[in-house]
């Protein structure tokens, strides 16, 4: 039997409204917050009837909402693509040829999450440790952070890439001493030679993906994830199609959390599909599934290299001249691409990470609203080495920053090699944003790393990798600043904080519960605090 009408009380209920602080209980009427506050005035609110929900001392915070990410991609790579987490170079080639033999064989082979810094040989595979798996069959391996791919020779031949094919705008061929291609390629307009050959994923496994990712979010807390016509690698050929299949799926009951869809905006004709361009428009019509950002990217990821950089990395063998990372547009060229999406009354979302890149966004941002002003929430997605000057402009023309903190756990060390110890010192600085007053989310950009919110509150107060290592104290936050950045923030930049992002009467009855308080424990600890459950729209959709 579904109760419509509840109270949540017996617990400390972190509401994240300034206004309310924590309060002793919460009413649920219809999947909508009616009253939060003392347990008798709630009570008193819900009349006879509310079933009572007893805490049992837990926590309840406001459902998390996933910052950025490429849900339910992880879902895809867990159930069709062969996981490339190995120890070393044998190990993989085995599991590609497992891959073969079980899935999917008269199609291509298609690998995720290999971090050649993890295997023993710290390289990438080139075409002829591939070719040991197969020359009939394609293959194509993406890298963790999803910015470099490694082919077969087969996938190299579909694609025409030969010792006179031009590297693309913004991408690189790896080549060997001959001028042979070596079937690895840096940036995603290398990759997207190979990646648009690849066939698309059928509805039934996008069915599939979905309810097993919803299952992995919701197990965070995450009670509204991003996503949408970005599946990953197979997204472009499927277009607006991936929207139209998300609203069905919702408006059928089949989507147990809520989904706010990012566009690509590679092409202008990705957008016109769509009869309103305003983010936040509810495109299911029962909140499940909104409209979000027209998304680019302008550079890749300092994780390999790719980085755009106002500084050289250090070089690497064969490199004669300063590499300063992949860049995929100029100031000027930019500009154009998006002031007919800024015009039209979109949000803009640009992927840029180097502090080189954060510059050609800003400065491109900063022309578009010279030219057609108007208020705007455009996002700068990841801005890992944005600089406070930066940040202080982003105040200053209604843009923000989505701070891709998770790196900082797993990857500081690559980091500070490749940038230096002063630049990681000020990664994803959110110290420097709440000082400016700029309000900020945190992010996961999961399949790339997990999507644990608390993974991110924590690593955002203490600024500590997995290591130990303490990387720029300075940039650290409060617990409950970093709460907002996962609840109320995200909310705001999302253009939904009309019913998203604290427990605030009106709003959605979207709730996590936790076994303890991450206000009151050690912030290292903030990361393994349990989620009992996830609640969305007054419905139980994880418990533990």
């Amino acid at each position: 039997m579904t109760h419509t009408t509840i109270l949540y009380t017996h617990g400390p209920i972190v509401t994240m409204d300034p206004a309310l602080g924590t309060v002793e209980a919460v009413g649920v009427r219809d999947g909508k917050i009616i009253a939060a506050g003392r347990r008798d005035v709630v009570r008193d609110v819900l009349g006879k009837g509310a079933v009572v929900e007893d805490l049992r001392g837990q926590t309840m915070v406001p459902g998390f909402i996933d910052g950025h990410s490429h849900f339910p991609s992880g879902g895809m790579n867990r159930l069709f693509g062969a996981d490339m987490s190995v120890r070393n170079v044998p190990e993989a080639l085995e599991r590609l040829a497992a891959t073969m033999r079980d899935t999917r064989p008269s199609e291509w082979i298609v690998g995720h999450s290999y971090d050649e810094q993890d295997t023993e040989e710290k390289r990438f595979l080139t075409r002829h440790d591939l070719d040991s798996v197969t020359t009939e069959l394609p293959i194509f391996m993406r890298h963790i952070t999803g910015h470099t791919g490694m082919t077969n020779s087969r996938a190299l031949e579909l694609a025409d890439i030969g010792p006179h094919t031009p590297d693309p705008s913004g991408g690189i061929i790896e080549r060997d001493e001959q001028g042979v291609p070596t079937g690895v390629l840096h940036g995603i307009p290398a990759q997207s030679l190979v990646r648009k050959l690849i066939p698309g994923y059928t509805w039934d496994e996008l069915r599939q993906a979905l309810e097993s990712e919803s299952g992995v979010y919701a197990g965070m807390g995450i009670t509204t994830a991003q996503g949408g016509p970005a599946f990953s690698p197979m997204d472009a050929e499927l277009g607006y199609k991936v929207t139209e299949f998300l609203v069905e799926q919702a408006r059928q009951d089949a989507l147990p959390i809520r989904m706010v869809l990012f566009v690509r905006a590679n092409a202008l004709e990705n957008l016109a599909p769509y009869a309103s361009p305003v983010p936040g428009t509810d495109l299911s019509g029962n909140g499940m599934v909104t409209l979000g950002a027209a998304k680019l990217w302008a550079d890749g990821d300092p994780r390999t290299r790719t980085g755009f950089f106002s500084r050289p990395y250090p070089p690497e063998p064969g490199e004669n001249a300063p590499y300063y990372g992949e860049y995929l547009y100029s100031v000027e060229a930019l500009t154009e691409k998006i002031l007919p999406m800024h015009e039209a009354g979109w949000q803009v979302a640009i992927h840029a990470n180097g502090d080189a890149a954060v510059e050609t966004v800003l400065s491109a941002f900063e022309n578009v609203r010279r030219i057609c002003p108007r208020p705007t929430r455009h996002l700068v997605i990841h801005a890992q080495y944005a600089t406070r000057a930066q940040l202080a402009r982003m105040a200053g023309i209604g843009v923000y920053p989505c701070f891709f903190i998770t790196p900082l756990w797993r990857w500081d060390a690559l980091h500070a090699r490749y940038t230096g110890d002063d630049m990681v010192a000020r990664f994803a600085p959110c110290g420097d944003a709440e000082q400016l007053g700029l309000p900020f989310n945190l992010h996961s950009d999961a399949p790339i790393t997990n999507p644990s919110p608390l993974g991110m509150v924590s690593l955002a107060t203490t600024r500590t990798s997995h290591s130990g290592t303490v990387r720029g104290r300075d940039q650290a936050i409060s617990v409950y600043s970093a709460l907002r950045a996962v609840t109320a923030n995200a909310a705001f930049l999302n253009y939904e904080e009309h019913c998203k992002g604290s427990i605030t009467p009106g709003k959605y009855a979207d709730f996590t519960i936790l076994e303890k308080n991450p206000l009151t424990v050690d912030p290292c600890e903030i990361r393994s605090i349990a989620v009992t459950r996830t609640i969305v729209g007054g419905r139980t959709v994880f418990t533990r």
